[in-house]
């Protein structure tokens, strides 16, 4: 890549925010708030965990009560009951089907603080592997589980979150936007996203041999990667020969990747809403689209707490390695002021990216027309 280029590019953003939502809910003010007071479902959160309270489940006697929040799934659900006689709190969860774990302590305890500090220090591994199961089986994705004693990002009312991520060209990030908006206005979520796109480092290994036949010819792959980047790579792919003989053909650039945002309990749903034949979610029975374009999935904040993650497709044809943090670069960790002002500065930013954008796609198709005219001359 040209020195221009080079430096065109480090001008670019690191993040644009580029939506955030949260559904209408009534306010549940957890301080001073007991279970001997309850009466009806109304005196309840209206959201908890894994989904909206169902009124109609609701059981009040003068043993306690009972109360259910349903989730998007027939078969998820996060239940508690209060045993007033022995004051003492039950809480279960289920996800799809599969048990998430039972938490059984005094209700001298309140239910938020048990909730987060019983149920929740850890993610409940079952489920983890149950999703990765699911998901990979009917979409074209990768879901990474919550690794074992790492931290578990959770807040209440709507428990653990993940995020989902994809590469996505530059001129394609205000069609995404909008995108995702229609989604939830054609109907609303009944949990919160944020999305935003950010500038990841991506090595990409095509073992000779074995992936498609275009990733060994260096110009095909270059400007491919410029078509759907919207970016130029650090540089034409080289070819790397391991220990054992084996050969790949590696590709290395910066690329933007949206960043969704959303709770555990809202992955199927969102993920359904997002799925088409031709776009960048699509089901297992969809065309097939190229390993290192599609979702991945990882527990929230993965990216500030990992530096690196490496995923090999089902053929082990191609890896993807994503680079969060370079080399002697600090973490960056953003303030609760700094994703304000990056959100009010969204159309500045894509203004800026496509700007960029425009003129290293530019200045390189000419100078590979420039070429291929001056060869066909000669």
């Amino acid at each position: 890549m040209s020195s221009k280029n080079v430096n065109r590019q480090s001008e670019l953003p690191k993040f644009i925010s580029l939506l955030r939502y949260a559904p209408k809910r009534s306010h549940h003010a957890w301080k001073d708030w007991s279970p001997e007071l309850v009466r009806s479902a109304s005196d309840l959160p209206q959201y908890l965990v894994l989904g909206g309270i169902d009124p109609s489940i609701f059981q009040l006697s003068s043993e306690g009560w009972f109360a259910r929040w349903q989730g998007t799934e027939d078969d998820t659900h996060f239940d508690v009951t209060y045993k007033a006689s022995e004051k003492r709190w039950e809480v279960q969860q289920t996800w799809c089907g599969i048990d998430g774990g039972l938490s059984r302590y005094p209700s001298k305890i309140p239910l938020d603080k048990l909730i987060a500090q019983t149920l929740y220090m850890q993610f409940p591994s079952s489920w983890d592997r149950a999703a990765k199961s699911r998901l990979e089986k009917e979409y074209q994705l990768t879901l990474v589980e919550q690794p074992e004693n790492s931290y578990n990002l959770f807040g209440l009312p709507d428990g653990a979150f993940r995020t989902i991520v994809f590469p996505v060209s530059v001129r394609n990030l205000r069609p995404v936007q909008e995108w995702i908006r229609s989604i939830i206005c054609e109907s609303p979520l009944t949990y919160p996203i944020s999305v935003e796109a950010k500038l990841i480092f991506q090595v990409i290994n095509y073992l000779e041999g074995k992936a498609p036949e275009w990733t060994s010819q260096e110009g095909t792959t270059f400007l491919n990667s410029i078509e759907e980047t919207g970016l130029a790579p650090q540089a034409f792919p080289v070819r790397e020969v391991a220990k054992d003989g084996s050969a790949a053909w590696t590709l290395r650039r910066d690329i933007y990747f949206l960043c969704i945002s959303l709770p555990f309990a809202g992955l199927t749903d969102f993920l359904s809403r997002m799925s088409s034949e031709n776009g960048p979610v699509r089901t297992t029975s969809d065309p097939i689209f190229r390993f290192e374009l599609c979702p991945i999935i990882f527990p929230a904040e993965f990216e500030i707490h990992a530096e690196s993650l490496v995923i090999w497709d089902r053929d082990r044809t191609t890896r993807s390695f994503l680079q969060f943090t370079r080399p002697g670069e600090e973490k960056s960790v953003r303030t609760v002021e700094d994703v304000i002002e990056t959100e009010k500065a969204t159309d500045e930013l894509l203004a800026k990216v496509e700007e960029i954008s425009g003129d290293i796609v530019k200045s390189i198709n000419q100078a590979f027309k420039k070429v291929t005219q001056g060869g066909s001359s000669s």
